[in-house]
């Protein structure tokens, strides 16, 4: 069974980056615009959000512009892409992007009106592992006690995700484990899935492990992705730990522009993200956040995401 690592993707990026590569254009000149349109694809609170909110105040004193945040949320984040596509390449309309999401919705026999490889990738961020989390209260306290209990009513438990990627993870941990639950499917991201944890209405979901560090304890991961602990939760056993192996995406979170934006406003962006991520205060949350930073160029950002497109591929052939 061919087994592929996310994680061990985005550490392979952060090794190449201090090799260079991208745009050599000069990004002196700065951007034609005092005001930036930042679309979030997702609900506000979710993984999307966080990203944006926690670079907005270094990207508006790097780039000399205020960012307006704007959420256009549908479609497992397709809404927010394809109105990307209809801005001009001035880079003044931006985008964060998650992987695997665009990726599958790209390989999706429906037509979203753009393909992954449409966009021009600015920097990949931040990365963390998937996880299986419940509410705190929740009677299953371990991956052991939900897979049996899955096994003693199959189809009886239900595990919520973000749409299309959340169908597919749930159905990787199924093969993993052999269990089966029934998926339900929410289309506005992670920051929708908790209340319904926390509400009682669903048993189980499949969130970055970032958003269970998050949470204050609401929420408990049981098992996590990939073959390494997270830093985010450092307790909770990967699957491959306890014997239940196949299950290895994870989530990357980036910046993208829209198609057609020329090298040299890219690489303006890109200069101002690694400053955005490079700052104290930026660095000092996503250690809080238990969130694994990227650093890249231009180049290696879309080298990152033709290793996650082949990391998707491999996990969907690895599901019954």
């Amino acid at each position: 069974m061919k087994r592929t690592n996310l994680m061990a993707v985005g550490a392979l990026v952060v090794g190449l980056s201090a090799c260079g590569g991208g745009s050599q254009a000069d990004s002196s000149e700065g951007l034609d615009c005092r005001n930036v349109d930042f679309i979030v694809p997702y609900s506000p609170g979710g993984g999307s959000d966080r990203q944006v909110r926690r670079m907005q105040p270094h990207l508006e004193k790097a780039l000399d512009v205020k960012i307006n945040v704007t959420y256009m949320e549908g479609g497992d984040g397709a809404i927010g892409w394809q109105a990307l596509t209809d801005k001009k390449p001035d880079g003044c309309s931006v985008s964060n992007v998650v992987a695997p999401n665009i990726m599958l919705l790209s390989d999706s026999d429906q037509d979203v009106g753009f393909k992954a490889a449409d966009f021009e990738y600015i920097a990949w961020t931040e990365a963390t592992a998937n996880a299986l989390a419940v509410a705190k209260d929740s009677p299953y306290t371990t991956i052991e006690e939900f897979v049996d209990a899955a096994k003693q009513d199959p189809g009886g438990l239900t595990v919520a995700g973000v749409g299309e990627i959340g169908a597919l993870l749930s159905a990787e941990l199924g093969t993993a484990t052999g269990m089966e639950v029934s998926y339900v499917p929410v289309s506005g991201g992670v920051g929708d899935i908790i209340p319904d944890l926390l509400g009682g209405h669903v048993d189980a979901g499949i969130v970055g492990a970032a958003h269970v560090a998050e949470s204050n304890g609401k929420i408990v991961a049981l098992g996590i992705t990939g073959s390494e602990e997270s830093p985010a939760l450092p307790d909770v056993p990967t699957y491959e730990e306890r014997g239940f192996e196949g299950a290895t995406l994870g989530q990357s979170w980036g910046v993208i522009a829209p198609p057609g934006t020329p090298d040299d406003i890219v690489t303006i962006w890109n200069d101002a993200v690694q400053e955005a991520m490079a700052s104290e205060g930026t660095q000092q949350a996503l250690q809080d956040e238990g969130l694994m930073p990227l650093e890249q160029s231009p180049d290696e950002a879309v080298d990152y995401m033709n290793e996650m497109h082949e990391a998707l591929k491999a996990a969907r052939d690895n599901v019954k």
